[in-house]
C-alpha cells in the first residue's frame, strides 16, 4: 500500500524479521527505572569489543535504523513507552508509565 503526499508517493516501510531477531540477540537488556517519567539511556551490546558480532551490531545501528528501533520496541517491558531514538548519539528516550 502506498500513500500519496502531494506529487510524491510514500511507500510503506517494512522491516526484515531476521535482522530484527539478530539485533535482539546481540542487544543488552535495556535499563529501566523504578520511578515514573521520561529518561534517557544508551543502547549497548553483549558482544565483546573488537569481535565480529560487535562490529555487526554497530553496523546494524548505523545502516538498519528501522530494524534497530523495531528490535528496541519489541524488547521493552510493558510499562515502558518508546519516545525516540537518536542514532547519531546513541541516545534512547523512554517514558516509564
Amino acid at each position: 500500500m502506498s500513500l500519496r503526499l502531494g506529487n510524491q508517493i510514500l511507500k510503506q516501510q517494512r522491516t526484515s524479521p531476521i535482522v530484527v531477531q539478530h539485533i535482539k540477540e546481540l542487544m543488552l537488556p535495556i535499563q529501566t527505572r523504578y520511578s515514573r517519567g521520561e529518561y534517557n539511556t544508551k543502547v549497548s551490546t553483549v558482544a565483546d569489543p573488537y569481535d565480529r558480532e560487535y562490529r555487526t551490531f554497530w553496523r546494524y545501528q548505523a545502516f538498519f535504523t528501522l530494524e534497530f528501533v523495531k528490535a528496541i520496541c519489541d524488547s521493552l517491558p510493558r510499562d515502558v513507552e518508546f519516545v525516540r531514538y537518536d542514532h547519531l548519539t546513541n541516545t534512547l528516550t523512554l517514558n516509564k508509565l
